[in-house]
């Protein structure tokens, strides 16, 4: 369906491998996996930045562990090169291992600060919203929280689906041929996520017109 395979407008990063372009980051990707230093350098000076972006947009711009989630990422990409099989690019594949190592990274942090609480037995809230703005602005920012919320409380096929879909603006087939699932899984994993998230910002309209738009 149309509705399904459309991007949602919040990031457009660099998606899975057409058929006619090949990936120009391969042969380094491969010298990489072999042990050449110098390939491991360029490969991680050309995907640093990409990995940068999903890590700011998966923890928030003001998170303190960006630098450090990043190279978690950029050590985790070089594990994972020696598995990959050129079902996507590279960048792809490096957007997808940063996304997740986030995702890692929040639930630790979600799961310190709950215990942090019920050890002061304080009524602290767990992710603070950014400062207010203007309406616009606070309502983007509302909407990237709820969604950065959600990842922590998914299971981790679905917060993969969600952050992928609606913060990285994958498709559902770049995502089915990357992740080497069937469309519907995908489709059905967005359902279920966003099923989770419309729960999640019930009381919120703004929140809730947002999970419309990205449906």
């Amino acid at each position: 369906m149309a509705a399904d395979t459309r991007s949602p407008p919040v990031l457009r990063l660099v998606g899975a491998t057409p058929p006619e372009r090949p990936d120009a980051l391969a042969g380094v990707a491969r010298a990489a996996v072999a042990g050449d230093g110098s390939a491991v350098r360029t490969l991680l000076l050309s995907i640093g930045p990409h990995i940068l972006n999903v890590v700011r947009r998966v923890l928030g711009p003001s998170h303190p562990e960006i630098d450090d989630v990043a190279q978690e990422s950029s050590i985790a990409l070089i594990d994972a090169l020696g598995r990959h099989r050129g079902e996507s690019t590279v960048t792809f594949l490096a957007c997808r291992v940063a996304a997740l190592t986030a995702m890692k990274a929040r639930r630790r942090n979600s799961a310190r600060k709950r215990q942090s609480i019920r050890d002061d037995r304080s009524s602290v809230e767990l992710l603070p919203s950014e400062a207010p703005g203007p309406d616009t602005e606070l309502s983007a920012q509302a909407s990237a929280d709820a969604v950065r919320r959600l990842l922590d409380l998914l299971p981790p096929e679905q917060a993969e689906a969600l952050a992928l879909h609606c913060v990285l603006g994958y498709t559902v087939q770049e995502i089915a041929e990357a992740c080497q699932v069937p469309r519907d899984t995908v489709k059905s994993r967005l359902r279920l996520s966003k099923r989770a998230l419309r729960v999640h910002v019930l009381g919120d309209p703004r929140l809730a017109e947002l999970v419309e738009r990205s449906s």
